[in-house]
């Protein structure tokens, strides 16, 4: 049962809304004023908040702030409910200070319940994508010792080498790694193959899911990539350009069949739920764009014996412009 905080400094307010939220299987505590709504958050850690906009002793403006500022209570979700503060400016600086959404009073119970239930849900998907993060974080156990090869091959080095939120390498680690890979190759005997899995309609999905549900869903797809990957292999995220994999000892027959593995495990599954759908309160046209996520594939291989062995930015460019992997996989996949 989600619990949700209530502060309004009617009591007339606080038993109506009491009702509502009841009624929906809520469990509601209500405070008269900011201060103790401060004060009850940190003790009760509720789901929501919601704040009337002018109470005595401290306004909701006020209150948010302070709320959002705290370790404690800065990420629960915050819904202004007032019958003052009815401006667009006073909508703005509610936003601005971190709510997730502003409403007038006098309100449709319905419609309150919905945003409500729809903010609940993003906040529940939110918190899924941390526990992902997590899952990818403790993957890379070996950063430390990757982090000290990188900065004793090159001095000065110093990149963050996870990107803080999703938990995978970020594209300067993987760079250095391609660095040193390619410097080996040239020196010894050694097989590379380095490949790019980008999404399709990238950016209509960004503009569609916003921030937190597409980190959610890069998650999602690297956690599946992941399991198709060796120990030595490196994944790292680019977010204008996708997935980076760096495969060390790998001819190109068997990082064909290894890209086309993989893009049929991620293709093959569906990120986003009913649910998560609904909580995004997308059109009906629109939901066609997020129940398919499709991917191009690109794919370079090296040798010690290529006639010619780049460096780290030509092969790249030349990786984005390569399609020889994604007809492959087509191909591969029609005989599959």
């Amino acid at each position: 049962m989600s619990k949700i905080l209530v502060a309004d400094d009617n009591q007339d307010m606080l038993d109506t809304l009491s009702r509502i939220f009841a009624l929906y299987e809520f469990d509601v505590i209500t405070v008269l004023n900011g201060k103790d709504a401060i004060t009850k958050a940190c003790e009760e850690h509720p789901d929501l908040i919601i704040l009337d906009g002018m109470m005595p002793e401290m306004d909701g403006f006020d209150t948010c702030k302070i709320l959002k500022a705290d370790p404690k209570t800065r990420d629960i979700p915050v819904v202004f409910l007032t019958a003052n503060y009815i401006e667009l400016h006073h909508r703005l600086k509610g936003l601005e200070l971190g709510a997730d959404d502003y409403l007038l009073k006098p309100f449709n119970s319905r419609e309150l319940v919905v945003r409500i239930k729809s903010i609940l849900k993003r906040s529940e998907l939110t918190r899924r994508l941390r526990t992902e993060n997590n899952v990818l974080v403790e993957h890379n156990q070996n950063i430390e010792k990757r982090l000290n090869k990188i900065q004793d091959d090159a001095p000065g080095a110093r990149h963050l080498i996870v990107d803080p939120e999703t938990g995978l390498y970020t594209y300067a680690f993987f760079l250095e790694h391609l660095k040193n890979e390619l410097d080996r190759l040239k020196r010894y005997d050694h097989r590379l193959s380095v490949a790019l899995i980008s999404l399709q309609k990238k950016d209509k999905l960004q503009d569609l899911l916003g921030v937190h549900l597409f980190n959610f869903l890069v998650i999602k797809i690297a956690n599946f990539i992941f399991k198709k990957m060796r120990a030595a292999d490196i994944l790292a995220f680019k977010k204008d350009e996708g997935y980076y994999l760096l495969l060390p000892e790998t001819e190109r027959e068997g990082a064909e069949k290894k890209i086309s593995l993989i893009r049929r495990a991620i293709e093959e599954q569906q990120y986003l739920d009913e649910d998560m759908i609904n909580s995004l309160q997308v059109s009906r046209k629109k939901i066609a764009d997020l129940s398919k996520i499709g991917f191009f594939c690109h794919l370079i291989a090296l040798t010690h014996d290529s006639s010619e062995i780049p460096d780290a930015g030509v092969l790249l460019e030349r990786l984005k412009s390569d399609s020889h992997c994604l007809e492959k996989n087509q191909e591969i996949n029609h005989k599959g």
